[in-house]
């Protein structure tokens, strides 16, 4: 405060003291101005980082799935599949083909991979829930067609929901 007080003064009674014809200004006289490659890089990196921002990547992949299903007609029968799988006995795959009514069943259960909203919603919603894990034993989830034992194999889009 005291500095910008001191300057207005002296600026002040240098007015007061010079002539009129200090005020005129010599013509400007041009400066060359070397800008470097190194510079101008120099200035772009700092303009891009300024006007980017890390938090908001790439938008993410398409949402899809791949999975294999077990599909019979009664819960008790599901439940015991389940069992068999859950002791380790048998492979999804085998037991897919012989209990399975769908005919994914021959190949082993195995439904490829698809989007949210391909599946009937009872199906999805298990599927593409956050805390269905992959690699689990999913159900048995009941749907029109019967009882499903679910085992999602893979996932892929969807940042960080999964």
């Amino acid at each position: 405060m005291m500095k910008s007080l001191l300057v207005f003064i002296v600026t002040t009674s240098l007015l007061l003291v010079q002539p009129s014809w200090a005020f005129i200004t010599p013509p400007q006289q041009q400066h060359s101005v070397t800008i470097t490659t190194q510079r101008m890089m120099g200035w772009f990196d700092g303009i891009s980082k300024a006007f980017a921002n890390d938090e908001y990547g790439p938008p993410p992949d398409k949402v899809s799935a791949t999975a294999r299903h077990i599909l019979v007609k009664s819960e008790n029968k599901a439940k015991d599949i389940k069992k068999q799988l859950q002791t380790g006995s048998s492979e999804f795959a085998s037991l897919a083909q012989e209990y399975s009514t769908c005919p994914s069943g021959k190949k082993g259960g195995s439904l490829g991979s698809f989007s949210p909203g391909t599946m009937v919603p009872a199906f999805d919603k298990a599927i593409f829930s956050p805390d269905a894990k992959v690699g689990e034993i999913i159900g048995p989830i009941e749907t029109e067609f019967g009882y499903h034992l679910i085992l999602v194999d893979k996932r892929t889009g969807g940042g960080d929901w999964y």
